[in-house]
């Protein structure tokens, strides 16, 4: 199945989809739907309690969020909660560098910050398998 035809490629053919495309779509959006569920039972909160996502890096430069949001890619919540913010790092990194206010606030963050693995999370697997479909 075409899903873009040549003439609005961009390149010189069709874009289609293979088998393969899809399974790793549906993998990393079971992994991304699954990891997101581990960090709110962790904060001890529901999707609805969030009042802002922030998108990083390619991802969140280039993702349709209402798309991704149907799709059941990220929580159900008012657009107006999610924010695409590029290449987080990379500005923290130079602000980072340039400022030695900026510099303390990342450390005084950094010794906040507490790592949560999600592949030994419980649920994780089962998430991820639940959240295959796609809608």
């Amino acid at each position: 199945m075409v899903t873009v035809p040549r003439t609005q490629s961009g390149i010189d053919g069709e874009v289609v989809p293979y088998q393969q495309d899809i399974n790793q779509l549906q993998s990393a959006k079971g992994a991304i739907r699954a990891g997101t569920h581990v960090l709110l039972r962790q904060a001890g909160i529901e999707a609805g309690q969030v009042e802002q996502v922030i998108i990083a890096g390619a991802f969140g430069s280039y993702i349709d969020v209402l798309s991704a949001v149907c799709r059941g890619l990220l929580p159900a919540l008012p657009l107006e909660r999610f924010r695409q913010v590029g290449n987080a790092a990379g500005t923290g990194a130079r602000m980072a560098l340039v400022s030695r206010r900026v510099r303390r606030l990342a450390i005084a963050i950094a010794r906040r910050v507490r790592y949560v693995g999600p592949m030994t999370a419980p649920g994780f697997a089962n998430g991820c398998a639940q959240a295959l479909y796609l809608p």
